[in-house]
């Protein structure tokens, strides 16, 4: 059965807002919702019972989003990251809250959310603790690269699903694209010519969306600048996040790519990492 698994904290509004948020989500696509609260491995009864008093109020929360869902409680002891990088490899979707507002220094929980979504095999969504609104839209970010178009088709279907425009992004560093090496020298290539072609490269990557969803409203952004900032400014007002992760290598196991590490640090929607 396709599962929704959930990190569930010890209370507050961010792990409340994430049960909520995975509960309408496995509401529409029939899912089964398991919330999983970690503990350490030599944590005392007092600590283990108070986690347990945290999943049932996490499950009633899931409950009165609809009655009908089927939801699990797991309590697990040892690393999160481990305990989530495990859970994740049979879970349609991972989702974790997070509960950092900006400012000089970030949360534990906000610095847990970026390592589980490091170590995810699954989607993940990670949910900021402030309200939506109304926001509208369903932002992706679009390099042309087989996980952006991953990426678009995921954000495309939600669009479609819930009735909202597809904001299509690429972003691209004029700098380094057209200046020498270090962004000094002779040009590369003549600015005109790679707007061109950075057009090109969304057309190309819009081209079975739009043929797979000939309804859909499409906007399409393609903008020279800096691809963190841009993505997280359309994103504002937009109901969804979704970008691709590049992390790669032999650390890829505990990095996501620069830009969705980018997004989640400066976190203004849900935002979904797929890898």
């Amino acid at each position: 059965m396709n599962e929704i698994a959930v990190g569930v904290g010890t209370g507050g509004s961010a792990t409340e807002r994430a049960v909520r948020w995975a509960a309408q989500r496995a509401s529409w696509s029939g899912s089964r919702v398991r919330l999983v609260q970690v503990v350490d491995e030599a944590s005392s009864a007092s600590v283990e019972s108070g986690a347990r008093e945290c999943l049932d109020e996490a499950a009633a929360l899931a409950a009165a989003v609809d009655a009908g869902l089927e939801v699990v409680t797991t309590l697990e002891r040892g690393s999160p990251i481990d305990v989530f990088e495990r859970i994740s490899a049979d879970a349609e979707m991972l989702v974790v809250g997070s509960d950092w507002h900006g400012g000089r220094r970030a949360s534990r929980r906000r610095v847990l959310s970026l390592r589980i979504a490091a170590v995810s095999r699954a989607a993940v969504a990670v949910i900021p603790d402030r309200d939506p609104g109304g926001r509208r839209g369903i932002v992706v970010g679009v390099d042309g690269s087989h996980i952006s178009d991953h990426a678009l088709a995921f954000a495309a279907d939600e669009a479609d699903r819930t009735g909202e425009p597809l904001i299509a992004v690429h972003s691209w560093d004029v700098v380094a694209m057209v200046g020498g090496e270090y962004g000094y020298g002779a040009p590369l290539i003549a600015a005109d010519d790679l707007a061109r072609a950075e057009e090109e490269i969304l057309d190309a990557a819009l081209a079975p969306v739009t043929a797979a969803h000939p309804g859909l409203e499409v906007r399409r952004t393609v903008v020279a600048g800096d691809p963190v900032h841009d993505l997280t400014e359309a994103a504002s007002e937009a109901s969804m996040l979704v970008v691709g992760s590049h992390g790669r290598g032999a650390l890829a196991r505990f990095l996501l790519g620069s830009v969705s590490q980018g997004v989640l640090a400066d976190l203004v929607t849900p935002t979904i990492v797929l890898r």
